[in-house]
């Protein structure tokens, strides 16, 4: 297993970009590390990392190798976890790559489930634009991105999908509170806080805030949905998620949501991905699981 511990090494030095960040992670000397890396580079025969005096980078044969390494350790990990799994053992870790819109409730929820039943598995979440949790996938950095609208990519399976319409968020005294479904139309005419560019919720919205551009009045423009609902107190503001974006558990109990037709803004997909040659542990597959579960209940809710 030494190898392991020289592909652990040279992932380091990538994910640090130099030796001494690497080193100081692993806990043995940059010069050591440094030794290993030449050492390494003289059995290859080739050159796998540039020296720069600001750090590390990748030759181009450096680039094919940590392709062999990462799927090396993504093995081993998988392994690990199906030995353990044989003992009888839950433990390990399963990494995710998510989108903002699930991060205050819809993952946080569903990972303290999980681990109710499972309290040896630990989470890294890592909270990604969809085209950076895809990038994250292919550099095997994390074992499922749970994403909405991912860019397609023929290395990426879906495991599970679910379809999110647009939801307007608004005090329960707001106007339109009372209504069961809304359409966009009714929205303009009240101050709206709408997401910034490069989330999908504004991606869904851009079509039909183009079209209404004389109408509308905004309030303010935000990448936070904390701040989106923080501005909806006692006010006529109102703001957007997408469906997944809701708390289950209500804990803003001021707040509203009431779906926007689709007639108006599109639906769209809800998506638990991995990465198609890569072989996921026990733990992330079981996670996996529970997610397709949940998306599989809200697509018979809708």
């Amino acid at each position: 297993m030494k190898h392991l511990r020289l592909f652990k090494y040279v992932d380091a030095i990538v994910r640090e970009g130099s030796v001494r960040r690497a080193a100081d992670k692993l806990h043995i000397t940059a010069s050591a590390l440094d030794r290993r890396v030449q050492d390494l580079e003289d059995e290859l025969g080739s050159s796998i990392f540039e020296r720069h005096p600001r750090g590390m980078r990748l030759t181009a044969a450096g680039e094919v190798f940590l392709v062999y390494v990462r799927r090396h350790l993504s093995d081993m990990q998988r392994l690990r976890s199906e030995i353990d799994s044989l003992n009888g053992v839950r433990r390990g870790q399963v990494s995710l790559a998510v989108s903002p819109a699930l991060a205050s409730d819809f993952i946080p929820r569903i990972i303290n489930t999980f681990r109710a039943q499972y309290p040896g598995v630990s989470f890294a979440v890592n909270v990604a634009k969809h085209a950076d949790a895809i990038r994250a996938l292919l550099a095997f950095e994390v074992d499922l991105a749970i994403i909405v609208a991912p860019p397609r990519h023929p290395d990426v399976i879906d495991l599970a999908i679910s379809e999110q319409p647009l939801v307007a968020a608004m005090h329960n005294r707001h106007p339109l509170a009372q209504k069961t479904t809304l359409r966009f139309s009714d929205c303009v005419q009240y101050p709206l806080v709408i997401p910034a560019p490069g989330l999908t919720t504004r991606e869904m919205l851009e079509p039909a805030l183009h079209n209404a551009a004389s109408e509308i009045q905004i309030a303010a423009e935000t990448n936070s949905y904390e701040i989106m609902r923080g501005m909806l107190h006692h006010s006529e503001n109102i703001g957007f998620v997408i469906s997944t974006g809701m708390p289950k558990e209500r804990i803003h109990e001021h707040i509203v949501y009431k779906t926007i037709s689709a007639l108006d803004i599109r639906p769209v997909p809800l998506v638990c991905a991995q990465l198609k040659s890569r072989g996921i542990s026990v733990a992330a597959a079981r996670f996996s699981n529970c997610i397709a579960e949940e998306l599989n209940e809200m697509t018979h809710e809708t």
